[in-house]
């Protein structure tokens, strides 16, 4: 069954902070870039909701018709603990390795491996593209050498900076020009300029290596690492082009991450890179943002621990709008993973059969609303409730109801397709006898009798509904 006739997607865009119509480079192709996880720890809920929106993206791009490449790296080196702006910032995997005895290399291919089985457990489409930042250094020194080149870095006793000053179009991202990081506007320049750096602005895109880090690369200027930004700038344009259609990442990468992307990919290309930047809000714990600083992450593991379903965090993240905080709490991932039962119990009243060849009308209205909700940045909070009112109507027979729920489940990623239907209700000549006594005595509105004969069936151990064709059992 095909969808219905092409309707207008519209995604709020960071950079012209507005809801934009979106317009691809070369439709019906769209290239996608998520910056992925650095594989130092374990990927928590919070990470998780920033994968999980971008999969939302995609399969509403492609429930769209667009043929999508979806991009996301994997971080195994330059991810400073301290600001990388300065010389004495550690590599997160250099961190983790000091700390446990482990050689970097092993703890990235851990790490990777769990996040790879969080992704698949909470239902995340694999990306076309997996690209790892240790892949990828060689592309990382030629973006570095062209930004010398263009005037737009300097080297200096073995690292590399980027002269912020030197973009004109430095904060349109983010709002931190120039003028407002001296000012103080984001706190970056506080600090005290480091000797080797023209300005406190100033980003490193080539760190000098010492001898005591595991991961030191050869380099014009020396031995050493690349910085955390020009990872991603070099990743994007291999696989994606100069000028890809949307980037997408959490609310804590537009400054100083994805601010900084835009400054090395157009200072190296003359290009703006991307059209749509798209960022999903954080996921908050006990009224504070999730984070390993703050101590209050939580793993997909215990929320296992805990007989909470993947699925049921899924359904969680749904229920919030992707640019609104969302409260975790017992009470919420409780009520999602009920939620999701019972949406799951009324697919099961619904028998399999073939696919219609087209809506009912009454079933287009339903597809119609959904459509238009997925559209509009991604109204899963709209789309989710359809979904649910969709699965019980009794407006649309119950087949073309599981057809529909599970057209929408292309979108939402629940897993519906694994809903088994319920077998088949026997019912006897004495439940049918109450059945017709009972629709009797609700033609004469006879209330009493027939909450009699309700609590009779029950007894027989069935569920009563009460529907417009009569009484029915389940």
């Amino acid at each position: 069954m095909t969808n219905l006739p092409d309707k207008p997607v519209y995604l709020y865009n960071t950079l012209t902070r507005t809801k934009d119509l979106f317009q691809p480079l070369n439709a019906p192709n769209v290239g996608i870039y998520n910056c992925g996880p650095t594989v130092y720890k374990d990927i928590h809920i919070g990470n998780l909701r920033s994968f999980t929106t971008t999969d939302w993206l995609r399969r509403v791009l492609e429930y769209n018709g667009y043929n999508v490449t979806l991009v996301r790296n994997i971080t195994d080196v330059g991810h400073l603990h301290d600001n990388d702006d300065t010389r004495g910032g550690e590599d997160k995997l250099e961190h983790e390795a000091r700390e446990t005895g482990r050689s970097a290399q092993e703890i990235a291919a851990f790490y990777t491996r769990q996040y790879l089985e969080d992704s698949d457990e909470m239902n995340i489409l694999p990306p076309h593209q997996v690209p790892r930042a240790t892949d990828h250094i060689q592309e990382m020194i030629a973006i570095t050498e062209r930004l010398i080149e263009n005037g737009l870095a300097y080297e200096s006793d073995g690292n590399v900076y980027y002269a912020v000053s030197k973009f004109a179009n430095y904060g349109a991202l983010s709002g931190n020009t120039v003028e407002n990081l001296r000012l103080g506007g984001h706190g970056r320049v506080q600090m005290e300029v480091a000797e080797d750096k023209q300005n406190a602005e100033d980003f490193a895109l080539w760190k000098h290596g010492d001898a005591t880090r595991q991961m030191n690369w050869e380099s014009p200027w020396g031995t050493g690492f690349p910085g955390w930004h020009i990872e991603c700038s070099a990743m994007a344009t291999k696989y994606l082009g100069e000028q890809f259609d949307i980037h997408t990442g959490g609310i804590d990468l537009v400054f100083p991450h994805h601010e900084d992307e835009i400054a090395q990919s157009q200072g190296a290309t003359g290009k703006q890179p991307v059209r749509y930047w798209v960022h999903n809000e954080f996921l908050d714990f006990g009224n504070s943002k999730m984070s390993r600083s703050v101590g209050n992450v939580l793993l997909l593991k215990n929320l296992k621990e805990r007989g909470i379903e993947p699925m049921a965090y899924r359904y969680l993240l749904l229920t919030a709008h992707y640019r609104s905080k969302l409260n975790f709490t017992d009470d919420s991932i409780n009520a999602a993973q009920n939620a999701l039962n019972n949406l799951r119990s009324d697919l099961a009243e619904l028998p399999i059969t073939e696919a219609p060849t087209a809506w009912s009308t009454e079933a287009q209205k339903f597809h119609a609303a959904f459509h238009d909700a997925i559209n509009n940045d991604l109204d899963f909070p709209t789309a989710l409730s359809i979904t649910r009112e969709a699965a019980r109507t009794n407006k649309i027979e119950p087949a073309e109801r599981r057809h529909l729920v599970l057209d929408f489940d292309r979108v939402l990623g629940l897993k519906l397709d694994t809903v088994v239907p319920k077998a088949p209700v026997t019912i006897g000549e004495d439940a049918q006898e109450l059945v017709r006594q009972r629709d009797d005595a609700r033609a004469a509105r006879n209330w009493k009798e027939s909450d009699r004969l309700r609590d009779a069936l029950k007894d027989l151990g069935f569920e009563v509904r009460d529907t417009p064709q009569g009484t029915q059992l389940v």
